[in-house]
This record gives structure tokens, sequence and C-alpha cells, in this order.
């Protein structure tokens, strides 16, 4: 039985059910005055009992706004319903209910506890649904797009790919919106915990893509508010990391990243004292001084011998065959020998580590 209490009118024909929300910050304190159902001592929200029919439920179903703190409904079909929307519902219990395609848009269900429900294809679009507790439950094709997630338990809980949950969480768009530090470090929190939970809820679900989604929105999330909180030197250490592998989960980006670094290199060697090719009787120089008064096909012979040279470079494999010319093209070969050493122990890295 729940820890509350039943105050009842003078009347005796009233709930008075007062429930106590004073673990939910700001909630205040409501007694409900609906008639009670029946011979019962309770209302049909707060009677404690199975089987309770959607027209016993809709005869006395909440107006918009409404608060029915501690409501208990446990085995009944409730599917397409939207006496939720927009209703306020503190603590309460949803056990054992057929709710597909129901609407809970806008409700407020902080920490109420969803316990074998089927919510197949159901709506909680901008709810509330902090320090909530969902077990054994379905939630596939469901759209919780903006609803508030921060601290929700799930266990044993089934998604899909269809299971909406938005581009970002709500958390993250305030935070964007923001510029008080306080606020800003707020939404940080609830966004990485909810990432990190939607993250596990995907991976228990054998599904890797959203995992990886939720994982990289994470990071997003962190580096934004390092920017935002004056946090330089980890915010740039975040931007390296998401523009050269997407925080480790993106091998593609290591290789376009790679590319990037032999193509400009190739391009820079001839205009900055070019490289030079040991021939059988003589050592062949290709340098470009002034490229728009050098013939294309010279051109591009020079540029396929410089893009050769930046690739040995670029692997640090050192045939010797051909060298640099020049202080600053020895330079330029030292840093792309040094960035490709780096990159390809990215590659390894992301290739290598954990899949989410």
């Amino acid at each position: 039985m729940r820890d509350s209490v039943v105050r009842r009118s003078m009347a005796g024909d009233r709930c008075g059910y007062h429930h106590d929300v004073t673990a939910i910050p700001g909630a205040g304190e409501t007694t409900c005055w609906r008639p009670v159902w029946g011979d019962r001592d309770r209302c049909v929200w707060h009677a404690d009992e199975f089987n309770k029919s959607e027209a016993d439920l809709n005869e006395l179903a909440p107006n918009e706004g409404e608060r029915i703190d501690g409501a208990v409904i446990t085995t009944t079909d409730l599917n397409e319903t939207d006496m939720f929307s927009d209703v306020v519902m503190l603590e309460a219990t949803f056990e054992n209910v057929r709710l597909r395609y129901a609407d809970f848009s806008e409700a407020d269900l902080q920490r109420s506890t969803f316990n074998g429900v089927d919510a197949y294809g159901a709506t909680f679009r901008r709810a509330d649904l902090e320090d909530a507790q969902v077990k054994n439950s379905d939630l596939r094709s469901a759209s919780l797009i903006h609803a508030e997630l921060y601290k929700v338990a799930f266990s044993d809980t089934r998604v899909d790919r269809k299971t909406e949950f938005g581009s970002k969480l709500i958390y993250e768009e305030r935070l964007e919106e923001s510029d008080d530090d306080s606020t800003v470090a707020t939404c940080q929190e609830a966004a990485t915990w909810t990432y990190r939970q939607l993250e596990s809820l995907f991976t228990r679900n054998a599904d890797p893509v959203p995992t990886t989604k939720y994982f990289v929105r994470e990071k997003d999330t962190r580096r934004k508010a390092a920017w935002k909180l004056g946090n330089y030197v980890r915010a740039v250490k975040m931007e390296a990391s998401r523009w050269v592998m997407l925080y480790g989960t993106s091998p593609w980006r290591v290789l376009g990243g790679s590319a990037v670094v032999i193509l400009i290199c190739a391009l820079l060697f001839p205009l900055t004292g070019g490289i030079q090719e040991m021939g059988a009787d003589q050592a062949i120089t290709y340098a470009v001084e002034q490229p728009q008064d050098t013939a294309v096909p010279v051109l591009v012979s020079v540029f396929l011998k410089s893009l050769y040279f930046s690739v040995v470079t670029f692997a640090t494999l050192g045939f010797g065959d051909i060298s640099p010319v020049g202080s600053f093209a020895r330079f330029l070969a030292g840093v792309e020998s040094l960035l490709g050493s780096l990159l390809m122990a990215m590659l390894v890295y992301v290739l290598t580590r954990t899949p989410r």
C-alpha cells in the first residue's frame, strides 16, 4: 500500500485522498475531492483495484492541467486514449495497462511508475517524466520528443529505431539557448546523464546505431558546455576529437583527415623548395616557382611526383628515393610524418575500440 493519507470529507461521499509529494520540489499539496467510486472509500483514480474500465475513468477524466497525484491504474485497456494529455499525475502508478497509441503529450508524470505497460506507439511529447520508473514495458514506436527524462530508470524496457527521442534532448536545447553558467551546468548534467541512459537502453536492446548516436550527442553536449563555461582547453580538445574522428566513432573521418593532410602537403612541397629524386646519372628537382606560368602537363607531372612523396612521408616509409629540398620543405615533411603517425594511431584506436 502506498505511503499516503486519506482525508474523508464530512459528507463522506468524496475521495479526500492526499498524496505526499514533498519529494518533488515546488509541487505543493493537493487533496482529491472527486466523488467516491461506488461503495468504495476512494474515487476511481485512487482506488487501488484492478480492472478499472475506460468508461469509469472517463466519467471523472481530468481537465487540462488538473492534478491527480498518486493515481493508480492497473490491469486495464486504455488504448488510443487522450485523457492523459496535459494533466498532472505526480507519482502515479500504471501497472499491466495497455496504452497503445495513448496520448500523454505535455503531461507531468514526475516520479511515476510504469510497470508491465504496453505503450507501443504512445506519445509522450513534452511530457515530464523525471525520476520515473519504466519497468518491463514496451516503448516501441513511441514518441518521447522533447520529453524530460532526467533520472528515469529504464529496466527491461523494449525500444526500437521507431522510438523517437528527437535529434536533441530538450536539456541540450536549453543549454544552447542559455548564457547563465548555473543553467548551463544544470542542463549539461541532465543531458549527459540522459544520453548515457539512452546509450545503455539501446545497448540492452542490441541496437548499436542509436547507441553510437547518443554517445556522440553526449560528447557534443559536453563540448558545447565547455565553450559556454569558459573551459577552452577542454573545448578545443573536444573540437579536435569531433572533427578528426567523431569522438572515436568514425574511421571514415580519420581516413578523410589523412587524405586532406596528404593532398595539402602534396600541393605545398613543389611551392616550398620542391623535392629531389635521385636518378641514375643525376638528381631531378621537382619544383614550381610560378604556377601561373607553368604548363599544365608539367604541373600534373610535378603534382603526381609530389603526391607520391607525400604518401610515403605520411606513412613514414622512408624509401629514400626522393627527398625534400630546402629548410621549409624539410620542415613540412617532418610535420607530415608526425601527423601521419598520430592519425594512423587514431585509426587503430577507432577500429579496435569497444563498439557502441
